[in-house]
């Protein structure tokens, strides 16, 4: 499972950052906060804001865009601290400006962004099959996804090193987020998660072509190559990943 904890703590820390780098005061800053979220129509009580601060709580998708076009900051850095922090120039909101945000752009955010369940890779295996019969309440955890993501989409933990590069290039270690759309077509040299028909598991591997043939590919090569038959099934391309502190 991921370290909800660790999240959070990263999350509220980053938050305070972006909120320092404005000018915004520390004593009384859930109000600040507040205010500029309702100027952006999103309207969130004090309560719920001191849980972002105080590391209990992540902001959701509304939230999270309204924050982002106020500071000037970019969602993939506060959300999980991917550099750059700072939003290009052009078109975009200053830290320090005390202007209404658009509501279109922020529900324009909060569409290209949205949040997918963080499943269990048994619950991957079904997926597979149809995901609209996979409930919300199903889900331990809830993840914005960095990249335009379907509605179909989710994210999955890596388990195991059979993805991890031992050498130089991509590697997706045991604990790495996968964000996996089932929607987009998968091409050779694509990651993608599959269902294997000999043991009936979901694997994450690099999709390979060669000699006619396909076949699934680890990126450690301690592990076997897998071949492609009629009954295996590509259940989604990987479209993002990062790594928990």
């Amino acid at each position: 499972m991921v370290d909800r904890i660790k999240l959070r703590a990263a999350f509220s820390a980053r938050l305070h950052e972006a909120l320092d780098g404005a000018g915004v005061r520390g004593r009384g800053r859930g109000v600040d906060v507040q205010k500029h979220l309702r100027a952006a129509g999103v309207n969130k009580t004090t309560q719920a804001i001191s849980k972002w601060l105080n590391a209990e709580a992540i902001a959701e998708a509304d939230s999270m865009a309204a924050l982002c076009n106020w500071l000037g900051i970019r969602r993939e850095w506060l959300e999980y601290g991917v550099l750059p922090k700072a939003r290009a120039a052009t078109g975009e909101a200053s830290s320090n400006s005390e202007s209404t945000v658009d509501d279109s752009n922020v529900q324009q955010i909060s569409e290209r962004y949205g949040k997918v369940p963080l499943i269990s890779w048994v619950q991957a295996g079904a997926w597979c099959e149809a995901f609209s019969n996979f409930e919300a309440y199903q889900a331990d955890h809830w993840l914005s996804c960095p990249v335009p993501i379907s509605e179909a989409g989710y994210a999955l933990k890596v388990l195991g090193d059979s993805m991890t590069n031992p050498g130089p290039g991509r590697s997706y270690p045991a604990g790495c987020i996968i964000f996996v759309d089932p929607e987009v077509e998968a091409n050779t040299g694509d990651r993608v998660v599959a269902r294997v028909p000999r043991t009936n598991e979901v694997t994450f591997k690099v999709l390979v072509a060669d000699a006619g043939r396909q076949f699934l590919k680890p990126i450690n090569p301690q592990y076997p190559i897998i071949d492609i038959t009629e009954e295996t099934h590509i259940c989604g391309k990987i479209v993002g990943s990062f790594i928990p502190e």
